[in-house]
């Protein structure tokens, strides 16, 4: 008996996570030149890891539509990628999340630019697109009103994924950022 309610309860946890897997769905892992991990999400938002060359992806990113890029990395190379962005016509603000500090000011600034429709579509990016995915996460339940849930599943579909040291990192600082500023 109690191996048939453990099994039916797993059947509806998971028949119940179904609609937000939806969501997932729409993230897609593509090949854009000059860019690490670059996954389309939704026709407004896109993420990313680090961009390898500005020569092939500002005008790869500049085909796809993307208006803003986001750096959440930041570093030397932030004014060469700000004038690559800029001369391919889109517009490039920074919100540098520091790794070692984690000093969570850059995410105010990020979800008002981030949540701009006249910045839309945005491609945040950061060293492997860890932080992008985490910072998406934040927005969705802090600005979009999505369950931790669900926007956690769109944040590991669209490139959290534990495969370094510092993604659990990002998935605790999204955690513990999102329950500090609910209303």
């Amino acid at each position: 008996m109690k191996r048939n309610l453990l099994r039916w309860s797993g059947l509806l946890v998971m028949l119940a996570g179904l609609p937000a897997l939806s969501w997932a769905q729409n993230s897609k892992r593509l090949t854009v030149p000059g860019i690490n991990n670059f996954w389309f999400v939704d026709k407004t938002v896109s993420t990313g890891g680090s961009i390898t060359s500005r020569e092939m992806a500002m005008p790869a990113l500049k085909k796809r539509g993307i208006k803003t890029v986001i750096d959440l990395a930041g570093g030397a190379q932030g004014d060469a990628e700000r004038t690559a962005t800029e001369a391919a016509g889109m517009k490039y603000l920074v919100f540098a999340i520091n790794p070692m500090t984690l000093d969570p000011a850059p995410i105010e600034p990020f979800l008002k630019a981030a949540s701009d429709p006249t910045n839309f579509p945005v491609f945040i990016h950061s060293g492997n697109g860890h932080r992008a995915g985490m910072a998406l996460m934040i927005k969705r339940v802090l600005v979009d009103g999505w369950t931790i849930e669900k926007a956690g599943i769109e944040a590991a579909a669209s490139g959290l994924i534990d495969d370094n040291a510092m993604a659990p990192v990002w998935w605790k600082f999204a955690q513990d950022y999102i329950m500090s500023h609910k209303k």
